[in-house]
């Protein structure tokens, strides 16, 4: 009795284990747990050439069988089909955590930890409030000089990610490139789109 007992448990656990390495992603946001290969469907199975890398991260919105559609890209809403074993649930303040640390974001679509954009960052942005300019994004990095509210910089097209997840442009100011928090300029929703693309998703998500 006592050996069935313990034949019982180790099957219990086995196929708890499958479960969780065959069934990990759900809908939300998830992170690769390896290097995944993309399909074009969940149905065919036609792999692409293209490939997540470990740590990569996006929103999983909908799961048919073993695969899993991830948006890779929630500005354009571009959608991509991986092997849901290969995914797992990931919060939202932790992509903003990778990206912020160097994430290569999914499938060589996303933006690494430092992007451009000229065509949505151009021209000038207001400053909203008395903010300091740095060498690098984050506050970490040396002041360089400050700007008052309602002064208007120049942007050069690139933002990037500091260690906490908030988003910063590159500005150009008397010849040099510095770097302003959005926190303290003045964003439209274009720009905010594309500096925070997974915002519409996080206010659904039960964190």
């Amino acid at each position: 009795m006592k050996k069935f007992v313990s034949m019982l448990l180790v099957l219990t656990m086995v196929l708890a284990l499958c479960s969780t390495a065959f069934a990990s992603a759900k809908i939300g946001f998830v992170v690769f747990k390896c290097d995944s290969t993309a399909y074009e469907a969940a149905k065919s199975s036609k792999a692409t050439k293209s490939v997540a890398a470990e740590g990569s991260v996006g929103y999983c919105d909908k799961i048919c069988g073993k695969y899993a559609r991830v948006i890779v890209n929630a500005a354009d809403n571009t959608k991509v089909w991986f092997k849901k074993c290969n995914l797992e649930p990931c919060a939202y303040e932790i992509i903003m955590v990778r990206w912020a640390k160097g994430g290569k974001g999914m499938s060589r679509c996303l933006k690494s930890t430092i992007a451009c954009n000229k065509r949505v960052f151009n021209g000038k942005i207001k400053v909203t409030t008395h903010t300091n300019l740095r060498k690098n994004p984050g506050l970490k990095f040396k002041s360089q000089g400050v700007v008052e509210k309602c002064d208007k910089l120049k942007l050069t097209g690139k933002y990037g990610y500091d260690n906490r997840g908030m988003a910063w442009l590159q500005v150009c100011v008397k010849g040099d490139k510095l770097w302003v928090s959005t926190a303290c300029v003045a964003l439209t929703e274009a720009q905010w789109d594309v500096l925070y693309p997974y915002w519409d998703y996080m206010m659904y998500e039960d964190f």
